[in-house]
């Protein structure tokens, strides 16, 4: 018996709701590098910044855990996994690219974070988390290759005295990648996704709450609130809507799937930069684009398929 005209709508709909949810989490991942461009270059102290977004997001994670009744784990393996998290994953990274977006174009910063898988492989490989595979490892010489040609060709960049910021935005991915390997090492066994993402961000507020005062780079945001601040306040919540999304598509289509959401966000990044700050991107950071993303694919999906299970 052939299927009604709404069953067949419900299937369709069902189909193209991961779809739906990975260019959504894709366009506000993207916007990262544009926010915190905007922000500094409006008076924003980095690390300041970084506290007042993680805070946000901390506080709303919260209250969604207390409405859901979400346990919270205090166990001695959850508060390591939300200090190591929230240092490498989220405080030390973000607040260097925030630095580092003061002088770098926006699309350049959003090549650089697709990055993250690439290096995450060779830090698993270097821990023997991951087996060696040739065509993963052909992947991560594309991606390097996409780098270099991002950041070394006369003209690559908009000024080659900005060389230097670029090599130092890389340790942002290079960190987002330790602690991907630490996600999947120290995760506590019973810990739920919304509940570590909230351990996680307070920790980062915490930190960097120490280094804006450590540094007399505190942001007093509720002194002349102004256009910087209602983006900063849009970046907290953007922050909450990705971890949501982000698990979300994993739960509906695995995380195979959800590794496209890197060829949004390098393209949705490079529009946000055009839109908001009129970059022109050179034909160097479209070759640099097409190694990415060709380093990328090979990466993600030449991982060993986990065995079919039966129902």
């Amino acid at each position: 018996m052939s299927e009604t005209p709404a069953k067949q709508k419900g299937g369709a709909s069902h189909r193209l709701l991961p779809v739906f949810l990975l260019l959504m989490l894709g366009g506000f991942w993207s916007l990262g590098p544009s926010a915190t461009k905007f922000a500094v270059t409006h008076g924003v102290p980095p690390i300041g910044m970084v506290f007042w977004q993680t805070f946000i997001a901390a506080n709303v994670l919260l209250l969604i855990c207390l409405i859901w009744k979400i346990p919270i784990g205090f166990d001695r393996r959850h508060l390591r996994y939300y200090a190591l998290m929230g240092i490498i994953g989220i405080a030390l990274p973000n607040s260097n690219m925030v630095f580092v977006m003061r002088e770098l174009p926006a699309g350049l910063m959003s090549v650089l974070i697709v990055t993250a898988p690439l290096i995450t492989y060779l830090i698993a490989l270097s821990v023997r988390l991951e087996k060696f595979r040739p065509m993963r490892a052909g992947g991560v010489m594309l991606g390097l290759i996409g780098v270099a040609v991002l950041v070394l060709p006369e003209g690559s960049l908009p000024s080659p005295d900005l060389l230097p910021l670029a090599l130092l935005a890389i340790v942002t991915p290079a960190l987002w990648a330790a602690s991907n390997v630490f996600a999947e090492t120290g995760r506590p066994a019973k810990g739920n996704n919304i509940s570590l993402a909230m351990g996680t961000m307070y920790v980062a507020t915490t930190t960097s709450f120490v280094m804006a005062l450590a540094t007399g780079t505190f942001h007093e945001i509720w002194i002349d609130f102004d256009t910087p601040d209602f983006v900063i306040v849009g970046y907290g919540l953007i922050t909450v809507a990705t971890f949501i999304l982000f698990y979300t598509v994993v739960s509906l289509a695995g995380a195979v799937y959800l590794a496209q959401v890197g060829y949004i966000v390098v393209l949705s990044g490079v529009g946000w930069g055009a839109l908001f700050f009129g970059e022109r991107p050179s034909v160097w950071l479209w070759v640099a684009v097409v190694l990415v993303f060709a380093g990328v694919a090979l990466v993600n999906f030449s991982r060993a398929k986990p065995p079919k299970t039966r129902d």
